[in-house]
Order: C-alpha cells, then structure tokens, then sequence
C-alpha cells in the first residue's frame, strides 16, 4: 500500500505454496512509525503520522480495526448497516488512517519487542500472520483490560465481563444469554445492557456499586453531550422495566453446570459488602460483572517505561508527557487509555498528538502549533472523565468477598488460599506472590487476574494498591508457537 511517504519497505516479498515451500518465516516490514492498537488513539496516531510524511504501520489483534468502542462488525452483518453511530464513525477513523497512508495490518498480536541501535524490532503473530516491524519509532495505543476481583463462582460458564459481552451482542447480535444480570461499577455498564437488549436479551437487572445518583448527575451535568448519549442509551432499559439497583456487589455466583443466580450484598460506609445481609437474583444464565477499566500496560512495561498509580486513571499506566505522549523512553509514545482511562474522544485527541509528536521527532514535519490545540480540547473532556472515574471507583472492600477457596489465578488455577498462605510465609507484593504461587504467570499473564491479586494482597496486606506493584510482563507477551518465534528471532 502506498501513501504520502511511499510503500512500506519489506525486507523481501516471497509468493510461495503452503504445501510444498519451506517456510521463509515472518513477513519483513520496515516503517517509520508502527502503532500497536488500532482503536481511537491508535487510528488517529496513524492518520496524523501518515499525513505528516512518516511510513506507517498499525498492528492490531483483533480480526478489524476500531478496537471496543468503533466496533467493527463482520462484513455483510445486521449490524454493519443498522446505522450504528458509533460503527459508522470508526469506519470513518479506518478510512483515515489507510488514505493518509498506513498500512493495517489486523490479526497480529505484538509478543515480543527489541530496542535497537536504529529504533525498535517488533514482533507479532496470529490468524494474519507472522511478522517481524523494524521502526524507527513506537506508538503504543493497546486500550484497556476490563477491572474484575474475583468472587466465589467466577469461573463457573455464562460468567464474564462486561467488555466480552458487549462484544459477543455487538459482534455477532447474540446475547450472552437469555436472561443476564449486569454489575459492578462504571459508566460502562449502561451501554453494555443497551447492546444486550438490541441484541435481544432480557435483563434480569443491572447492579451499580455506587450509591450517589445526584453526584453522578452533577458531574454528567458539566457535559451536555453526555446527557444526550445517556438518555439514548437508558431509554431501551426504561421502556424494557429493567431494574436498577445501586449501593450493592455481587458476592458469589451460584450454579452447577453454569451460572444460575447471583448473590448479593449491600455495601457499608466503607465500601465493604456486608455478608449478613445477602439476597439473591435468580433465573439468570449469564452475569456480566466488572468495576471499569484498568490500562493494558505490558507493552511499555516490557520497554521499560516508567508508570504511576492513579486509581481514577484506572490503577497503574504509563507515564507520559502531556505535550507530546512521549513515555519516559525515547522513541516510543503511548496514547489513549494506556497513560490512563479518558474515554474515546480523548484517546482520539491523545492518539492524534502523539502521531504528530513521532512524526515530528523524526524530523518530517513541524507540528508544535497543532500539538498546542490538541492538549488544550483535551483538558475538558479528560478532566470530566476523571472525575467520572473517581465516582464510580471500585468499593474498596471487594476483597472480603474472596473465600479461601476462590480461584485467583484461572491460568494456573491458584486460589486464595494459596495466595494467603505465601503472604503469612513472606511473600508482601505481587511479584512475591508470583514468585511462590505461580499466580500471573499464567497465559494472560495477570490480565484477568491481576487486579484481583493487587486487591486482595493489599487487603491481606493493610497496604494501599499502589504499595503491592503490579504484575510485570515477560517475554513472549502473548502464546507463541515455538517455530514462529525461531524464525522471527533468526537474523
């Protein structure tokens, strides 16, 4: 694909036949500036840095562009020509970044990245393909994980998090199941039970932790545009009677062969579900539970990027320059929810300086006028969600729900427990935990459990979360085949 600055240089293009060619391994690709994420901040860096001259790639995991919030859904679906706002606007975000130049390449996940004397070797596999990136420079944009604490019952089946449910009815117009209960905490958890209705399931309820309406409603107040998205988006769970109940968590998640009702708890003062006074929800086959989002940090972690703890950034994120996204390394840049959960108009504006801001440091084009203005629309709407976040803040005593016998770590199947006895043998930290349980050292590598692990050390522990660290990526980043990481790795 060609754009203002010319092709993308691969280092060698071999047409072969599966069957009867050896394997020449990864495709070669040498850009410029390589974006991982294609979601708002990462389709809106590759638009700027295209248009400002630089050769650009964007690598992406899933199987289209535009990330959880500009959806995407499979060609020729229901969905694809409903009229969806938000679909059509990521189709728009799409077509900009592949005008301007970048090339996208969906289906890769990043498992491993180099620096190098002239920048950085990256390397990604999946259903697209394997490929090994030479850039001169990074921009990470990798979203958000969804904040899960486990609870009894978590793993039992029609269980998940609100992100995997919205994208189930959003992706494929199937709800998780045929009557669902919504909680946790968050902004979130409105358009979630909005898609699970379009998509035509019922809702048993949904759960909201929070228990202060009329302070959310102040800080919704200050955005008027909020007030117009959020009347579209509650008046299908208003004209469907659905329940909303606030001040309370899930504590367990009852069932046999899959989830068949939720018990829950109301909160005290203190955010502490009070387990003496439980009631439950029944006749449900899926529960959706999540309490915001957290920054997906491993990329920049394993670059070694410096990262600070704000609960109302969503815990731990990379620390980046407000003028530039520039993160404490050089070369690389992180925009959107990886330096800090903001929202989609935001991770656009962020993703858009630091596009501008990589192909400035390369010396393609001067920017700093632009740069000004972006910093500036983007002091409003970060400062609102902010405050967004820090009302609807996880209950700080989620942790009393988790029975010695609840599963922490799904991947290496470590429970609480376990987890409990290496904190009284000495272990004080996450890492300490990994070290003698195993837990986060799994496939996802901490990114379901690791909010849960921090929360419950820190309960264990009378430490803030921000005391017990977080868990540190290893390399590969994500599961690798072995011969597809021989092959990238050989020179």
């Amino acid at each position: 694909m060609t754009g203002a600055a010319g092709p993308l240089a691969g280092e060698g293009s071999i047409a072969r036949d599966p069957e009867t060619a050896e394997d020449p391994g990864p495709e070669r690709v040498c850009c410029d500036v390589c974006v991982v994420g294609a979601g708002a901040a990462g389709l809106s860096a590759a638009a700027a840095a295209a248009t400002s001259g630089a050769r650009v790639l964007v690598l992406d995991a899933f199987p289209r562009p535009g990330g959880q919030y500009y959806m995407q859904p499979p060609a020729g679906s229901a969905a694809s020509v409903d009229g969806n706002p938000q679909v059509a606007a990521g189709a728009g975000l799409i077509g900009d970044a592949e005008r301007a130049g970048a090339r996208i390449l969906s289906g890769r996940e990043v498992w491993g990245v180099f620096p190098t004397e002239a920048g950085f070797t990256l390397h990604a596999a999946g259903d697209g393909g394997a490929v090994r990136v030479t850039a001169r420079t990074v921009i990470v944009a990798t979203g958000a994980h969804d904040r899960v604490v486990p609870f009894p019952g978590w793993t039992l089946p029609g269980v998940m998090t609100p992100g995997a449910g919205q994208r189930l009815a959003k992706l494929s117009g199937t709800p998780p199941g045929r009557r669902t209960l919504v909680a946790g905490s968050g902004a979130f958890l409105l358009p979630v039970a909005a898609s699970i209705l379009k998509a035509g399931g019922q809702l048993a309820a949904v759960l909201e932790a929070a228990d202060r309406p009329l302070a959310a409603a102040a800080i919704v107040a200050r955005n008027p545009l909020i007030w117009q998205e959020f009347a579209r988006l509650a008046w299908p769970l208003m004209r469907a009677r659905v329940p909303w109940y606030r001040g309370g968590v899930v504590v367990a998640a009852l069932g046999d062969d899959r989830v068949r009702a939720a018990r829950i708890a109301p909160l005290d003062a203190r955010g502490t579900p009070d387990l003496t006074r439980t009631f439950e929800i029944g006749d449900i086959d899926a529960l959706l539970v999540g309490y915001g989002f957290r920054p997906h940090i491993e990329l920049t972690a394993a670059l070694g990027c410096a990262h600070d703890f704000d609960e109302a950034a969503g815990g731990w994120h990379c620390r980046v320059d407000p003028a530039t996204a520039a993160t404490t390394i050089a070369g690389v840049y992180a925009a959107g929810e990886t330096g800090g959960i903001a929202g989609a108009r935001p991770a656009r504006l962020s993703g858009r300086l630091a596009g501008l801001a990589a192909a400035e440091s390369l010396g393609l084009s001067d920017t700093s006028r632009e740069r000004r203005r972006l910093v500036e629309r983007r002091r409003a709407p970060a400062a609102f969600a902010t405050a967004l976040n820090a009302h609807f803040a996880p209950p700080a005593g989620l942790a009393a729900t988790i029975t010695d016998d609840t599963v922490m770590c799904r991947c290496e199947d470590v429970t609480a427990g376990e987890i409990r006895a290496a904190l009284a043998d000495g272990a004080d930290d996450v890492f300490g935990s990994k070290l003698w349980t195993r837990a986060g050292m799994g496939l996802c590598q901490g990114r379901v459990c690791g909010f849960g692990l921090a929360r419950l050390i820190a309960a264990e522990r009378d430490l803030d979360p921000e005391e017990v660290g977080f868990n540190t990526p290893r390399l590969p980043l994500r599961p690798v085949k072995l011969e597809t990481m021989r092959a990238a790795l050989k020179e």
